[in-house]
């Protein structure tokens, strides 16, 4: 079974009172750089999508701003939460977890259909203020620290994309449900600022069993539309959107390599070599400089100066003193200063003494040139070894993310005047030569490199372990490379919101410091000597999230699923270049202990993405990530989707519609004692003892008494967890799963309710007691929302008959329902159920 935040709710106009209401609060106004207020958007109407303009504008750098505002429960719903968190992740940035937000309620009353609840971060201490109510999040969209062409990108995610906001009681930790936004409203169009405000659908999912998810559009950002599945709203989040221009003051050149440097040459200024000495600061110094002031050898040379500085000294004591570099040059300035005293006050000539130590220092620095000139001939190999694989080095820089493909080519010229086979040796397993000459034709077209196409150019047959190449005499070839990485971060961030330092924070697009990938490329030829070397540096740049799925499943089984994906035609707005008949689409999975594989399929039919998880122990979470390519080089995804499964406890429970089932749940105490409290996420159906906070003794264990009463047929998922109140951390968790029966209807009635006159009506139901001596009945419904009892329980005597008396609350749209009745002794076993057929017209 799983739940996921696939579907997001859709998007309505927030009410003229609402508005009134929530502005009456004083959030913060989104201001453009002169302090005046952003230009309003109409939600309602599409926005002309103008990519020319935004890329002129003077106002290069985008300011996005999220403000949260408020959040509005559903009647209906009985589990409103009374603070939440939300998890988002929006363009490149890092995925941001918000603190906790507490439901404040409205003074005034908001319209009949929700209840509005103002959202005041609370603090670590659990403290909220509510004259700075709401929370603002800030996304700086710097220019400057784009690579070329990026900022079009962005511009194409702002109009085509949607943001996926997950909402999660900070309570419970369960998922109350998914919210998507658009975000082409966020398209200036030439303003200094823009605002819209949107009142979100927070959408919950279950998953029927076995049942495959379909897509009918994937490639907008969040729309998932499956079937055979359960979807609930569970609220409405009121969000505010912005997007303000400034002017981009970092003026530094862009690092970032464009298309032209997609051919590397060895004589365009990148060697590592740049003359100079045979000394190691020369040769290690990438940005060294050809003209040097005069240093001690020892300066330049750390393994020369510790076999100098390591010799041993007698001291006066007779024990062993090693002096340092410091030390040694204080002595030396100190018998200067005594010199040059004693040759000015007119002494008498030094000592006997003096000039044995002066004849001791002579002989100690004869020995040390020794040892430097001993040094420097074992070493001069080396270092013109190490000269000349500088002098035939090229550095090259590529910058890339997750799934995409970077294709550049490396210039190799034959400097001899004889023929010879070059091996390209790469060990790296991301970094490889292209040998296949349509994938480096698909390539070549691709990046727009216009450089001649050889068909069997490398000889890779016969055992070979790396390509080879044959050169003429001073002949040049082009070696294309391809560079793909699927290595990313599988770590999982802990449940929970977080401890309060996400309020108004401004967050840029800045890289986070990380160490670059470095990769050798030789080209060697039959004596095993290079004649080029390659030094490529990978600086990892951050990627897209387009979808993310989450599910939850029993702990050490397989979780399968199948994601359907629409048939050829309904691929709107995909530019592919094969034709129809060509057409497949491929999957690649960041995990390789995740099977992941799709079918190929005639164009007309719908395909499936195939998915089998292996499930670890409870409460592991496995995390991995799914690319989606339409080109069978895997050069560039169209969609990266983000995959969680978190591993459950699971429990059966066979039961009935309307009657009482009881079961206990073993839970154990961790290392140290918590105050801990338990949540499901369906309290209608589950009460659970103790239903308060208590405390959970190390290593102590504990039952926890469950009290089910299934309200619908058919089998479905209730998860269950328990936090600790103090941390807000996950102590345990378990996935019970229900399989209910209808229970046998013993009378059926129908009614007829007139929804015009918008009133309720009364009715009445007699039940007779079959037994012969005086029993206690309850009364049941499956529909709480729709029925009300006038007494919920009765005592009737032996072959005594009852008049049950029924209210039917008034509903505003037409239809039918039906309506159960469940009848229980006082064991809360089922005796009988009516079923009542209500027809409003």
């Amino acid at each position: 079974m799983a739940m996921g935040t696939e579907v997001g709710g859709t998007t309505t106009v927030t009410s003229r009172a609402s508005l009134a209401q929530m502005q009456a609060f004083g959030f913060p106004e989104i201001r453009d750089d002169k302090n005046e207020l952003a230009v309003v958007i109409d939600s309602e109407k599409l926005p002309s999508m103008n990519l020319r303009m935004e890329e002129e504008d003077h106002l290069q750098c985008n300011e996005i701003i999220l403000q949260f505002l408020a959040y509005s429960r559903v009647p209906r719903e009985s589990d409103h939460p009374r603070s939440v968190y939300f998890t988002l992740q929006f363009y490149r940035f890092p995925p941001v977890t918000t603190q906790q937000l507490q439901l404040v309620k409205m003074k005034k009353k908001g319209p009949k259909s929700s209840m509005h609840f103002i959202l005041v971060p609370l603090n670590k201490n659990g403290i909220g203020n509510i004259d700075s109510p709401g929370l603002e999040l800030k996304f700086m969209v710097e220019p400057s620290l784009m690579k070329d062409g990026e900022q079009r990108w962005f511009m194409q995610y702002l109009a085509l994309q949607t943001l996926q906001i997950d909402v999660w009681d900070a309570e419970s930790l369960l998922l109350i449900g998914t919210a998507s936004v658009d975000l082409k409203h966020l398209l200036r169009h030439g303003l200094s600022a823009v605002q819209v405000s949107h009142e979100l659908e927070v959408v919950n999912t279950d998953y029927a069993p076995d049942v495959p998810m379909s897509i009918s559009d994937f490639t907008n950002h969040g729309a998932v539309k499956p079937y055979g599945v359960t979807t609930v709203i569970k609220g409405r989040l009121h969000l505010r959107l912005g997007n303000v221009g400034h002017r981009s003051e970092q003026r530094v050149k862009r690092p970032f390599p464009t298309l032209q440097s997609k051919i590397i040459s060895a004589h365009d200024n990148t060697s590592k070599f740049y003359g100079g000495s045979l000394t190691t600061l020369t040769v290690g110094n990438v940005n060294g400089y050809k003209v040097y002031r005069a240093q001690r050898l020892v300066d330049l040379d750390g393994e020369l100066a510790s076999v100098l500085f390591s010799r041993a000294r007698i001291n006066s004591v007779g024990q062993m003193q090693s002096d340092s570099d410091g030390e040694i040059i204080r002595k030396r300035k100190l018998s200067r200063m005594i010199a040059v005293r004693q040759q000015e006050s007119g002494t008498d000539l030094p000592s006997k003494s003096h000039i044995l130590a002066k004849r001791e220092e002579r002989i100690q620095h004869e020995r040390d040139l020794q040892v430097i000139e001993a040094y420097r001939e074992q070493l001069k190999a080396q270092s013109i070894n190490k000269m000349l694989s500088l002098a035939i080095t090229t550095q090259f820089t590529l910058y890339s993310t997750l799934g995409n493909a970077e294709f550049f080519e490396f210039t190799l010229k034959n400097p001899y005047s004889v023929q010879h086979t070059v091996t390209v040796e790469c060990e790296h397993p991301e970094l490889s030569v292209i040998v296949n000459s349509r994938e480096w034709k698909y390539f070549k077209n691709l990046s727009k490199v216009q450089t001649p196409l050889e068909e069997d150019m490398f000889h890779i047959d016969g055992g070979v372990q790396f390509p080879q190449i044959y050169l003429r005499p001073k002949e040049t070839v082009y070696i294309p490379f391809k560079y793909q990485t699927f290595s990313v971060d599988h770590s999982v961030a802990p449940q929970g919101p977080s401890d309060g330092g996400l309020a108004r924070k401004n967050l840029t697009n800045r890289e986070q410091p990380h160490t670059p990938k470095k990769i050798e490329v030789y080209f060697k030829i039959e004596d095993k000597k290079p004649i080029a070397i390659l030094h490529v540096s990978v600086e990892a740049q951050p990627y897209v999230i387009d979808q993310t799925f989450r599910f939850y499943h029993p702990e050490l089984t397989f979780l399968k699923k199948s994601i359907r994906l629409p048939p050829f035609q309904f691929l709107t707005d995909m530019k592919v270049k094969e034709s129809q008949a060509e057409f497949q689409i491929y999957v690649r999975c960041t995990d390789l202990n995740v099977i992941c594989n799709i079918k190929k399929m005639a164009p007309n039919e719908p395909q499936d993405i195939f998915l089998k998880v292996a499930c670890g122990p409870t409460p592991e979470i496995k995390k991995f990530f799914v690319l989606i390519y339409m080109d069978p080089w895997l050069a560039m995804p169209i969609q990266v989707w983000q995959f969680y499964v978190q591993s459950l406890q699971r429990v059966d429970v066979n039961c009935v519609v309307g009657q009482l089932a009881q079961l206990s749940l073993v839970l154990r105490g961790t290392q140290s004692a918590r105050k801990v409290a338990a949540y499901t996420s369906d309290p209608e159906e589950i009460q659970i003892t103790p239903s308060d906070v208590f405390t959970l003794p190390p290593h102590v264990v504990k039952d926890l008494h469950l009290r089910i009463r299934p309200q619908i047929e058919g089998e479905r998922c209730i998860y269950l967890n328990v936090v600790d109140v103090d941390f807000r951390q996950l102590v345990a968790s378990w996935l019970v799963c229900l399989t209910c029966k209808q229970p046998t209807i013993c009378k059926a009635f129908e009614i007829s309710i007139s929804v015009e006159e918008g009133k309720g009506i009364n009715k009445r139901i007699n039940y007779t007691n079959p037994y012969p001596t005086k029993r206690l009945y309850f009364l049941r419904t499956n529909r709480a929302d729709l029925l009300l009892f006038k007494e919920d329980s009765f005592e009737l005597e032996g072959g005594e008959t009852y008049h049950i008396g029924l209210r039917f609350a008034p509903v505003l749209n037409t239809g039918e329902e039906e309506i159960l009745v469940f009848i229980n002794d006082q064991a809360e076993n089922n005796e009988e159920t009516y079923c009542v057929k209500v027809t409003y017209q």
